[in-house]
């Protein structure tokens, strides 16, 4: 009987592991978590991720000693570990979640030299993703995975996305001392107070689906309302993406669907594709001809980190960023905007800036979402420019979103009025009012000034293919 080494990433759980499906039978698997001194500072220079991913190893843990075995901590260089372990434990294969942002994918190349110097099976499965990407035949006419909506007829078939892979493993018991597990101490932070896991956040999917799916097709576009809140628990793996859509699709089984819980189904399956493009689309790494366009650097971004931009939605946004780890999705893309070009930023500027507040944790998707924003020659590639007060007004007409984390701006009631506010500069003698900034800049005029050096950029840069002068 042979035994492999599973070494724990980001998927953090124990179902839906396509690693069980290509293992060979009989094997026993020893679950392997090592914290090299690159991860080691990469967890620590988020507190928020620190606690989180303490937490979510922890649950890990009891998972396993529910079957007998326990997690092998290991803190030490990648190699010298898997060496040592790999000849204490008899292991003839090492086994990973595949990433895939360019330092995830260099790691992964990494971890294939050692392992194949050492003469064992390297294997590397695709966990993260709903869908296979080696599954999808893409046709490089219609733009590949350039073109969203030509991934989107792939991924949605319904003889590609398949159902759960239900299969158990066998886990080796404790043969080896483990160290122990890391405690948010170790990296500078606190415990994380609520509940976490992979029966936790099996238990949330459960609950969207069958309460809250309903009136996703209208969460998604209005900040006030709570999308799925899965993205979390996605991005550290104690969900996979198969499952989430899985599940998903089953209530379109049910006859007595309403119109409107259909039209969310149907929405919340095209946002899984979208994570799955991005995710896929992060791991490019080559610079783009458009990026010369945007500052690495601003004197304005301060006033974007706190908050006092003068755009009530774009403030709102970053203080609920500040203070939960997170932010509505359909405010991300507001700030996101605001970022790349009202203040001219390039998207690792506005990524970078937000690595100390999120508690997600998926270096493609992020990469993904930040170059789609700044139209890097993510899906159709051009500047997607969002005015912040119409997405207001049509997002939050009620201004619950806005009042809520804006509390100077309580005592009026309404998106209209805050609008009328805000673009009159009335002089309130109104204290909490009085005290929020007037706007910072003229989006029309930033707006307009980036679409003009655009414009000249285009036409000065000669079509992709073309011949380039021989002067």
């Amino acid at each position: 009987m042979s035994a492999t080494l599973l070494c724990f990433d980001r998927d953090l759980r124990l179902s839906d592991r396509g690693i069980f499906a290509a293992l060979e039978p009989g094997s026993a698997l020893v679950p392997l978590l090592i914290l090299d001194r690159r991860r080691s500072e990469r967890i620590a220079r988020n507190p928020r991720r620190a606690a989180y991913f303490c937490a979510a190893v922890a649950a890990l843990d009891a998972e396993l000693r529910l079957r007998g075995s326990q997690l092998l901590v290991r803190r030490g260089a990648l190699d010298v570990t898997i060496r040592s372990v790999a000849r204490a434990t008899g292991a003839r294969c090492v086994a990973w979640s595949k990433r895939y942002d360019p330092a995830g994918v260099r790691e992964d190349l990494r971890l294939q030299a050692i392992v194949e110097e050492l003469g064992l099976r390297a294997l590397g499965i695709h966990e993260a993703v709903a869908l296979d990407p080696e599954r999808l035949e893409l046709d490089t006419d219609e733009g590949g995975f350039r073109s969203f909506n030509a991934f989107f007829r792939l991924w949605r078939a319904p003889e590609v996305l398949r159902s759960p892979i239900d299969l158990g493993a066998r886990f080796s018991p404790s043969v080896l001392p483990s160290e122990p597990l890391p405690r948010p101490e170790e990296f500078g932070a606190s415990a994380w107070r609520d509940p976490v896991g992979e029966r936790v956040a099996r238990a949330a999917l459960d609950r969207f689906v069958n309460e809250r799916l309903v009136e996703y097709s209208r969460a998604i576009r209005t900040p006030a309302i709570a999308t799925s809140g899965l993205g979390l628990p996605l991005s550290y793996g104690l969900l996979s993406g198969r499952e989430v859509a899985w599940s998903v699709c089953r209530r379109l089984e049910d006859p007595f669907l309403l119109a409107e819980e259909r039209t969310g189904i149907e929405r919340f399956l095209r946002a899984m594709a979208r994570r799955d493009f991005l995710l896929l689309a992060g791991t490019e790494s080559a610079p783009q001809p458009e990026e010369r366009l945007f500052a690495r650097t601003s004197a304005e971004l301060p006033a974007l980190m706190e908050a006092r931009t003068g755009f009530p939605l774009v403030d709102a946004g970053m203080r609920e960023l500040a203070a939960t780890g997170s932010m509505h999705s359909a405010v991300r893309a507001v700030v996101a905007s605001f970022c790349c070009f009202d203040l001219g930023l390039d998207w690792r500027t506005g990524m970078e800036s937000w690595e100390g507040l999120l508690v997600e944790d998926e270096p493609a998707l992020a990469i993904g979402n930040w170059r789609w924003s700044a139209g890097l020659r993510i899906d159709m590639h051009f500047p997607r420019i969002i005015d912040p007060e119409r997405q207001f007004l049509r997002g939050d007409p009620h201004g619950r979103y806005v009042r809520r984390w804006i509390p100077e701006l309580a005592l009026l009631s309404d998106a209209r009025q805050i609008h009328a506010w805000h673009d009159r500069q009335l002089a309130l003698d109104l204290f909490e009012i009085d005290r929020y900034p007037r706007p910072m800049l003229d989006h029309r005029e930033r707006a307009s000034a980036f679409l003009a050096r655009y414009a000249e950029w285009r036409l000065a840069t000669p079509p992709v293919g073309a011949p380039r002068s021989s002067r």
